[in-house]
């Protein structure tokens, strides 16, 4: 599997694939305010260090965006936009303003150029901390 090039086949094998938090995601963070931090992840499976990455708007406490990224690359597998703004596609395609991207592989683009809108899985959208937890369960990610 050629991380620089993953097929959306393999790049749903990825996001389906068990993975695992190897330390406990910080829960000493502000109400309010800004939330910035990085959770080592791996999948055993394919032995990938991931990333869980967060990060909340210093101001505006209901912008924010979850990701999954590779380590070595710092490249994302998944993230999802939270009243970040809608996205416009290389196709001319404008998505609402609360979306994700996922990993795809084109060589004239980045990796997360396409948005898609969100997954109904991912469904309360009323904080980060509501969001992380169906990002866990969509992503297949144990937190600890």
């Amino acid at each position: 599997m050629d991380m620089n090039m993953l097929t959306d086949s393999e790049v749903k094998n990825l996001i389906n694939s068990l993975k695992n938090c190897q330390k406990e995601i910080p829960n000493e963070i502000p109400l309010i305010g800004k939330i910035k931090d990085d959770t080592p992840v791996i999948d055993f499976k394919y032995h990938i260090q991931y990333k869980l990455h967060r990060y909340r708007n210093p101001i505006d406490d209901s912008r924010f965006s979850l990701h999954i990224r590779f380590k070595d690359s710092n490249e994302h597998l998944i993230r999802v936009d939270i009243n970040n703004g809608t996205h416009l596609n290389p196709d001319r395609v404008k998505i609402p303003q609360n979306h994700m991207h996922i990993y795809h592989y084109d060589p004239d683009l980045s990796k997360d150029a396409v948005a898609v809108p969100l997954p109904d899985e991912i469904s309360d959208l009323s904080s980060l901390f509501s969001v992380l937890t169906d990002f866990l369960i969509y992503t297949n990610t144990s937190a600890h």
